[in-house]
């Protein structure tokens, strides 16, 4: 790791040495001053924050609403003005040579009385990557509930009822959602991610193969985004193509989220919809004239799944403290406290007496986040900024159930190889031979004889905490007209969990294989990363090139056995062809995520086998009921388990007619590596179990044993795998008319072609259960490269018209899915390629010609050939938002307009059908502001 880290101060010292110290003409640099007002009241915005990105130059206004920018070159650049509750300015800037006049700045309040106001997502130039800008304005008119809603402006995104009695998940450039893309997506909230990587809510995955709990959980993949309010959200940027490389542990993208700092006003929210109820408050003030602002907001909702079904159903409550200041002239800094609750739970419905099941998942977290930047006046080092965020949270998931049919015999060893009786005494056969060991082996023990029903009850207590550190520094040189900023950084993670994991009664278990693990005795995954990048800007035959390239070194547990590195490349590159009208683009890059806790230390494996049992035998009294049971243990780390690492790449061109704008893009996005719990051939294990049979019962002890035959055992687990490919293709269109004026309409029309295939690249096993006597038969071997295959073509066609003398805008969306399919992929491994021997676990593949044993032949549905494919279908989604004055406002929304929900039937599975659109569905909001 070290000669790879050695890379990025190895890319800063060539850019050094290369720099020349005199050139053929220096550029010139000068103080530009500027004053901020608001355009209504003329009054001054302090606070707000003025930057020139290109130059890595910013300040903060004054009480005065004054900044000061220094050294900036001569020249054009773009300058970006940014206060909360108004309107970004970014506009076209020219630095003079002699510039000593202060240019006033007018802002706009952010609201609905506006000549154009933008409610859709925006293309947004993060470096040169693909992403979308999401303001609060359309957060508004979207009426989104959580962060998940707002995803559906992005193109390609389908509309959906708001709802939070389901865990939401971020999808990004993908037609399924699965566990790898929205394990891959980095939320950042305030400069920091949100990681989730600790989070070991999960079932039995040695046993199951899955993460599945019984009660709602996002471990194992990316975060409940129901947990994240979007009130005091300023905006919302998405970065779908090649991230900075500042951003890592990710592979699907960046959702970064800009909190409300500063001055605005008290504001309360509330939100109804059939399913919810919601309401917020918020306020941002100033504290004195030199204390700061201080930004509080409260949030609560609450959602049914069915009025009429009041047990199930999601609460949350969220609240923030961010305090920004300026230090004098040079020092920057804002400050967050926040606290979160939640509760998923399916209370105990009265009419379920027969298996009175109740399941819960609770999480209550404190988060501080605090972001420090030293501006500098050097002619080389621009700023330093320090990000240190620290996240705890206390987590319960809770099941309980009656079960049935069951009366056997459980055990609580934990040792491999424990023999172990429902007796306190050792246990011998006929021959004087000691047959159980627990005494010696796991003294521990307890087995207990099930009843033939009970009630089975289990938490599962997490204790998260994730620590990040970051320390970056900015950079600007200039050499012979091209212009170099540079970024350049550290940042240390890490994720732990300080629970008391899987907590039961062991005498009681949930299931069999079971055994409870303390997550405190899991190490801690640290993360040490590394980058540097340079964005170029210059002009090529007096037209714009930009391009942003940089590395980024990852080392994951550094120090440790299991330590593993990866280096991530990445660059963006645009070319103005025609200026002002057209711009070619593309990128490629590798992005990477380390596996969460859950797939470096996995639980380990547990069988339990009866040796010998006559708890059901007829005329047995109960001193003389015997059941001993054999118990193996497995280790399921994978010490092969590497990095899933994602090769993104896309091209596309930006055209701009006036306020007309088109934005094309294509890409092809391969994730490699992806973790699944799976089997492979170090899987399989075999073991002798010795059967005992009865002699005779004696009266008022154990009958007398002896060995009956010793059968060979065949069993499997699940381990860490990186089985799973995700291949992810298509091209995304975002067209916007600008305000028509004359009818005050803006018409938006966005879509993509989408194609997403999903497979295993490891074998597949299949595995007949053994005969009545206990024989166990071969394994068939199948080729890898199962999995499935999505397509689809969705367009969106937003229809905006408002009225800014009265504060009023109405917004039609009509969605079309032209082309909706799914197939099958790997229809061809329809027979074995060989076998595991029930003999002694060898492996044999088959050679053409071979004869194929029945017991290695798995059934293969035929339908599986047949592609399904649907119609194509339109959805009607009406909005209108309408503001009293200043004093707050109210909107309504009505999903599925038309009520057009059609029903379709299956061409894989006839007579099988499917409700193509939402239900119809409507919410309203209002606002008050003081």
């Amino acid at each position: 790791m070290i000669h790879h880290l050695r890379i990025i101060p190895l890319l800063i010292i060539i850019f050094l040495l290369s720099t020349p110290y005199s050139y053929a003409q220096k550029t010139k640099k000068v103080n530009y001053k500027g004053q901020i007002l608001d355009i209504r009241t003329k009054e001054a915005l302090p606070g707000a924050v003025v930057s020139l990105p290109q130059y890595s130059i910013f300040a903060t206004t004054d009480l005065d609403g004054f900044f000061l920018l220094r050294d900036v070159p001569v020249g054009k650049t773009t300058i970006n003005i940014r206060y909360v509750g108004m309107l970004p300015i970014t506009e076209e800037l020219v630095v003079e040579d002699q510039h000593n006049k202060v240019k006033k700045y007018e802002m706009y309040e952010e609201n609905f009385s506006l000549k154009e106001v933008t409610v859709v997502a925006t293309n947004n130039k993060t470096g040169a990557s693909t992403s979308s800008s999401i303001s609060r304005s359309a957060i508004d008119h979207l009426q989104a509930t959580s962060l998940g809603d707002i995803l559906e402006l992005l193109p390609g995104h389908l509309s959906s009822n708001p709802t939070l009695n389901s865990p939401s998940r971020a999808t990004l450039r993908q037609i399924q959602s699965d566990a790898l893309n929205s394990m891959g997506t980095s939320i950042v909230f305030n400069g920091a991610p949100i990681s989730n990587n600790a989070n070991l809510q999960i079932g039995n995955t040695a046993k199951e193969g899955s993460l599945n709990t019984g009660f709602a959980s996002s471990a194992g993949s990316g975060l409940d985004l129901r947990e994240i309010s979007v009130d005091n959200i300023e905006s919302v940027d998405v970065i779908r193509g090649i991230p900075s490389v500042e951003y890592g542990d990710m592979t699907s993208g960046v959702i970064i989220i800009n909190p409300k700092a500063g001055v605005y006003p008290f504001q309360v929210k509330m939100k109804i919809n059939p399913t919810l109820t919601q309401a917020s408050i918020g306020k941002g003030f100033q504290i004195g004239q030199k204390g700061g602002n201080l930004s509080v907001d409260f949030d609560y909702a609450k959602s049914l799944s069915d009025e009429r079904r009041p047990y199930q159903g999601f609460q949350r409550f969220t609240s923030n403290i961010l305090y920004s200041k300026t230090i004098g002239e040079n020092l920057f800094t804002t400050t967050g406290f926040g606290f979160y609750s939640d509760l998923d739970a399916t209370k105990l419905d009265p009419s379920d007496a027969q298996y009175q099941r109740e399941r819960r998942a609770e999480n209550l977290g404190f988060k501080f986040n605090t972001n420090i930047v030293w501006n500098q006046t050097s002619d080389f080092f621009k700023f330093i900024k320090l990000n240190v965020s620290v996240n705890y949270a206390r987590q319960k998931g809770y099941n309980q159930e009656i079960k049935g049919n069951f009366g056997y015999m459980v055990t609580s060893a934990m040792q491999d190889g424990t023999i172990t009786s429902n007796r306190k005494e050792d246990i011998f056969d006929s021959t004087g031979q000691q047959i159980t060991n627990a005494s010696k082996l796991d003294p521990t023990a307890l087995t207990n004889i099930l009843p033939y029903e009970f009630l089975t009850q289990m938490s599962t207590y997490g204790n998260p905490l994730n620590v990040f550190t970051k320390l970056s520094a900015n950079f600007f040189k200039e050499i012979s007209g091209v212009k170099n900023r540079i970024v350049a950084g550290i940042d240390w993670k890490t994720d732990v969990n300080f629970g008391k994991g899987k907590v039961f009664d062991p005498l009681m278990p949930p299931s069999s294989g079971l055994r409870m693990r303390p997550y405190s005795d899991i190490p801690a995954l640290n993360q040490l990363s590394a980058y540097a990048e340079d964005n170029i800007t210059t002009e090529i035959a007096n037209r714009e090139f930009m391009l942003q390239l940089g590395v980024r070194a990852d080392a994951i547990q550094p120090g440790r056995k299991e330590n593993r590195t990866v280096i991530s490349p990445r660059f963006n590159v645009s070319y103005e062809v025609i200026p002002k009208i057209m711009t070619l683009k593309g990128g490629w890059g590798i992005t990477a995520k380390a596996p969460p806790l859950m797939f470096l230390y996995p639980d380990k494996a547990y069988f339990d086998y009866v040796n010998y049992d006559n708890l059901g035998a007829t005329g047995v009294m109960d001193d003389q009921k015997l059941s001993i049971i054999t118990t193996k243990v497995y280790d399921t780390v994978s010490q092969k388990l590497k990095i899933a690492k994602n090769t993104k790449s896309e091209i596309g061109a930006d055209f701009r007619f006036g306020q007309t704008s088109l934005s094309v893009t294509g890409y092809n996005e391969i994730l490699k590596n992806g973790y699944t719990f799976g089997r492979n051939f170090d899987t399989f294990h075999q073991f002798e179990l010795v059967k005992y049979k009865t002699l005779n019962n004696r009266p008022g002890t154990y009958p007398e044993l002896a060995v009956d035959k010793t059968s060979n055992v065949i069993l499997g687990y699940n381990t860490p795998m990186n089985d799973k490919v995700n291949k992810n293709q298509g091209i995304e269109f975002d067209f916007s008319s600008g305000q028509i004026a004359p009818i005050r309409t803006q018409f938006v029309f966005n879509g993509a072609w989408m194609r997403s295939r999903s497979y295993s690249t490891a074998y597949s096993f299949y595995q007949k259960n053994p005969d009545s006597d206990g024989n166990y038969k071969d394994i068939g071997i199948y080729e890898a490269g199962d999995g499935t295959e999505y397509k689809r073509f969705s367009t969106n066609l937003r229809i905006i018209h408002n009225i800014p003398k009265i504060s009023f805008l109405i917004s039609l969306s009509i969605q079309t899915i032209w082309h909706d399919s799914q197939s099958y992929l790997g229809i061809e491994n329809k027979t074995p390629i060989g076998y595991i021997s029930a003999k002694d676990l060898s492996m044999h593949m088959l050679q053409p010609g071979d004869a194929i044993n029945p017991d290695w032949q798995k059934q293969i549905l035929e339908n599986r050939e047949i592609v399904d494919r649907y119609s194509p279908l339109w959805l009607f989604n009406l909005r209108l938002t309408k503001e009293l004055k200043r004093f707050g406002g109210f909107a309504f929304f009505v999903n599925n307009l038309f009520m057009y929900t059609p029903l379709e039937e299956s061409k894989r599975s006839p007579g099988t059908y499917k409700t193509r659109n939402p239900e119809q569905f409507f919410g309203a909001e209002v606002w008050l502001k003081f």
